[in-house]
Formats: C-alpha cells, structure tokens, sequence
C-alpha cells in the first residue's frame, strides 16, 4: 500500500475513469465503527457516513464542498469528481475521524437534524 493510499484507510481513492475519482468508504469498514452511530440513534451505513462527510466538509473544509459530489447507498459512502485534491482531502479527514472514535462521535453530533438521510 502507498503512502498516500494509507494516509486515506480503510477509504480508498479510484480513478473511475480517466480525470474521474470516487472516494470509496466500504460496508466491511463501515461496521467497525457501527457503535458509535448506534450510540446516536443511527445505523452507520454510507448514508450516515454521508451525512458525516458533509458535516465535515461544512465545519472544516468549505472550500472543497462545491467540487465533490455525493453518491451513498446504504452499504457504502461514496464521494465523487474530478478534482483529485479535493478528494484526497476529504479523504485524509474522514480517515482520521473514523479513526478517533471520540472525533466521530462529535461530528456525528454536529450533523444537523435535517442533513440526516
């Protein structure tokens, strides 16, 4: 695994097509962390990781919010575009928030009432 690609596990950046990436975050990992959603009143799926992601996009990375798309399903998180940065980005934030339990508990909190799925 590469530097970079560590940098964003269990997330992973694709080149779908050629100048198009999907920031992948996978149901396997998913249930890792499952508990401290449930501890919140939801399930933990791509949908909630979604509501997640663009919580964290909202309080800390603005300036990346107009260049991804969002695609969840229920056993997966999906974010999409063609600004391989700004994915790398999310990805590098969303990384560290699944990997601190505390830090995704707060930003679970912090998703507001009507960003839920």
């Amino acid at each position: 695994m590469t530097e970079a690609a560590n940098e964003l596990a269990p997330l992973q950046l694709l080149e779908t097509s050629p100048g198009k990436y999907s920031l992948i975050l996978g149901d396997t990992a998913m249930v890792r962390r499952a508990a401290v959603f449930e501890s919140h009143g939801h399930e933990g799926g791509g949908y909630d990781w979604d509501s997640v992601a663009r919580t964290v996009v909202r309080l800390e990375i603005p300036a990346v919010g107009d260049r991804i798309g969002f695609d969840p399903e229920a056993g997966m998180f999906c974010a999409y575009g063609t600004d391989e940065e700004a994915l790398r980005t999310l990805g590098a934030r969303l990384a560290e928030v699944f990997h601190d339990p505390q830090r995704l508990a707060q930003s679970i909190a912090a998703v507001r009432d009507e960003d839920w799925d």
